[in-house]
């Protein structure tokens, strides 16, 4: 029924749960499949909760040049293959000009610029990454916040706690049970009540946050929710901790920006903070902003899946992961 009156809806089973270091990942070892009108894809996470089809030891093999991909929805593929995804596409071109690489897939639906500091210090640096990959998206903004991780104490960035797994034990149970997982996958009229219910859930972790971000910071609007400045300046402070520990260990830092996309009439939403996280000159830095390379192409290409979840389609995927390769090769040189 649910089928013939609202048609074919997104079944994007989230298959997420709580880490031993206190944020979530995917699943280790889940296999699933992601379905909606545009697309049917098989995802398989690993033992560590990567989207590889191999295991990855810590230990980087000798003379490998190894970067770690991290990053939300748009990062782990959504809607791609994993082949598709920009990380495995950086990897196949890095290959083909003659190094010796492994790209890491760390991108985690649903996922803060927070979360994947914390993800960073606590997890990937034992991989060795010789480059760190981050991808922003413009939900990153309300997500920072959302997380509630770290606040701004004037122009200060403060971590107030170090734990954060939506709904918990619940969260976990939902999202490694069998016939919730069925359900996810294969029922439309599922999909409808379970979309519903995240936006309620979502909201309610939003107005929980707010109370603190507005003791913490002033900048909020009449309604009491933090304004847009305030959301730019606390990923900018983010970002900036992340660059940071980067620079502590060694690491170039390459950031990508993907814009979000309207297709009434066809245009690029780009949300990064530039004016808050200056990217020129930077030592050990480089920005990426992919609107740059998309808009050539829109309106010519189809570039976002328009009848499921807006995610990249397997071509802009391929543009952005041969653009990347360009960088990391300018970056690390003749290593």
């Amino acid at each position: 029924m649910a089928l013939l009156v609202y048609g074919e809806q997104p079944k994007f089973p989230r298959h997420v749960v709580g880490a031993d270091f206190g944020i979530r990942i995917n699943q280790p070892g889940a296999v699933y499949r992601h379905v909606s009108a545009d697309i049917s894809v098989e995802f398989r996470i690993n033992s560590r909760g990567l989207r590889e089809d191999a295991e990855i030891p810590y230990r980087k093999p000798d003379g490998q040049l190894r970067i770690v991909s991290l990053g939300d929805s748009f990062t782990v593929g959504y809607e791609v293959d994993v082949a598709d995804c920009f990380s495995e596409v950086l990897e196949r071109e890095l290959r083909d000009r003659g190094i010796d690489t492994e790209v890491i897939n760390a991108g985690v639906s649903g996922f803060s610029n927070a979360e994947e500091y914390a993800y960073l210090d606590r997890e990937m640096l034992k991989y060795s990454p010789d480059v760190v990959l981050l991808s922003f998206f413009g939900n990153d903004l309300v997500d920072n916040q959302r997380a509630g991780l770290f606040q701004l104490d004037g122009t200060r960035l403060v971590e107030v706690r170090d734990r954060y797994v939506p709904l918990g034990g619940l969260g976990d149970f939902l999202n490694k049970n069998a016939a919730f997982g069925f359900l996810s996958e294969r029922s439309n009229a599922f999909a409808i009540a379970k979309s519903r219910v995240r936006r309620l859930l979502k909201r309610r972790l939003e107005d929980q946050n707010r109370a603190h971000v507005a003791d913490a910071d002033r900048s909020t609007s009449e309604s009491g929710s933090p304004t847009v400045e305030h959301q730019r300046r606390l990923a900018a402070a983010i970002l900036e901790k992340i660059y940071s520990r980067c620079q502590e260990e060694g690491i170039p830092l390459v950031l990508m920006s993907i814009p979000s996309f309207r297709s009434d009439p066809d245009r690029l939403i780009e949300m990064f903070p530039t004016e808050e996280f200056p990217t020129q000159n930077r030592d050990g830095l480089r920005y990426l902003p992919s609107t740059e390379l998309l808009q050539p192409f829109l309106g010519k290409e189809q570039l976002y899946w328009t009848r499921s979840h807006g995610h990249w389609t397997p071509r802009a995927h391929r543009i952005a992961g041969k653009a990347l390769a360009d960088i990391v090769v300018d970056l690390v040189g003749d290593r």
